[in-house]
């Protein structure tokens, strides 16, 4: 077998520099961008620290701590010379940081001796897909996991109709009525700063609305919308995981906590082994995200080769104190 240096310092940072004019260009950008709005939420509106255990002999833990006041009362005037009270709760627990998926590929010496293309450019291309397809993928974990966790709505009021976990509401309902029973839910439910993600329940009245805003007959329709203080529309990845459902989060409710385990500089990667070696790169559509690359050159079939897998580690963690049992900080609503 080869030795990696063959793959080396300068070759790789070609490989990225041909990578972000790809991202640059606007028209190859089209091909990169990932439909993955619902991990973009998250990450915006997402209130938490986190400690990382960076040693990489232990668990790939995070301790994650989160402020809670759920034990604030008032209470009969006392004397003004004593002040009593407590202070804000932190509530931290730990949690394993797991794979969310890889994407691999190979590129062989041989077939790059008669193309007019060079390697890198084919390289720089395969990793920018397989990042993008990791950034899709992180979307589609994190849909899942809010459609898990979801919890309680204690507003009983129509046009919903409250069962367990999930709130039905009647297709015809989903009108520009339909933004006065939300925020009587978000009142009910005690929300702060909430934020929403939707499928198709509100695509199109969404779209419509705000592109008729300059009409006198839109305004009203558009200020309804503004009520929400920001809505994420991924029809993509909640129509195929959560079909008919809508969401809405407080803004404490979750985190995507994300973890790369090695330099993210491609120009000076971490060597494993002679064959092997390993950075990491920061995702296009997910700020905030990181993603581990680990290369290695091998021999198959008569022919040399450079393998590559991209690989993402994190986990969406649930705020761990919320202050009711059943108040998780989602709630989901369903297209009846």
């Amino acid at each position: 077998m080869s030795q990696i240096a063959i793959v080396d310092c300068g070759y790789l940072a070609t490989v990225q520099a041909m990578a972000l004019d790809r991202w640059e260009d606007p028209i190859q950008r089209i091909d990169l961008i990932a439909a993955a709005e619902s991990a973009r939420a998250v990450l915006e509106n997402q209130s938490v620290n986190f400690i990382e255990l960076k040693d990489k002999n232990k668990k790939r833990v995070v301790s994650l701590e989160w402020l809670t006041d759920c034990d604030a009362e008032v209470v009969v005037c006392s004397d003004d010379c004593s002040i009593d009270g407590d202070d804000a709760t932190p509530e931290c627990k730990e949690y394993e940081l797991a794979c969310l998926g890889e994407s691999a590929f190979k590129v062989f010496d041989r077939v790059y001796r008669e193309r007019t293309i060079e390697e890198q450019q084919s390289v720089a291309r395969l990793l920018e897909n397989r990042k993008k397809l990791l950034d899709e993928a992180v979307a589609q974990y994190v849909v899942t996991g809010i459609l898990a966790n979801a919890g309680t709505n204690v507003f009983t009021g129509a046009p919903g109709t409250v069962a367990a976990a999930v709130t039905t509401i009647p297709a015809a309902s989903w009108n520009d009525m339909i933004w006065g029973y939300l925020n009587r839910v978000i009142r009910g439910n005690r929300f702060t700063s909430p934020y929403m993600i939707t499928g198709d329940n509100l695509y199109q009245l969404i779209f419509n609305r705000t592109l008729e805003v300059a009409n006198a007959d839109g305004k009203g329709g558009a200020a309804k919308i503004a009520t929400i203080r920001k809505i994420y529309t991924d029809p993509e990845n909640v129509e195929s995981l959560a079909p008919g459902n809508t969401f809405l989060l407080h803004k404490t409710a979750v985190a995507l906590i994300n973890k790369a385990w090695y330099p993210t500089n491609a120009a000076k990667p971490e060597h494993l082994t002679a064959d092997r070696m390993a950075w990491s790169e920061a995702s296009r559509n997910l700020p905030g995200i990181f993603y581990d690359v680990f290369t290695e050159r091998g021999c198959e079939n008569n022919d040399y080769y450079t393998a590559y897998k991209v690989q993402a580690h994190g986990l969406l963690a649930l705020n761990p104190g919320p202050c009711s049992d059943t108040n998780t900080g989602i709630l989901a609503f369903e297209c009846s």
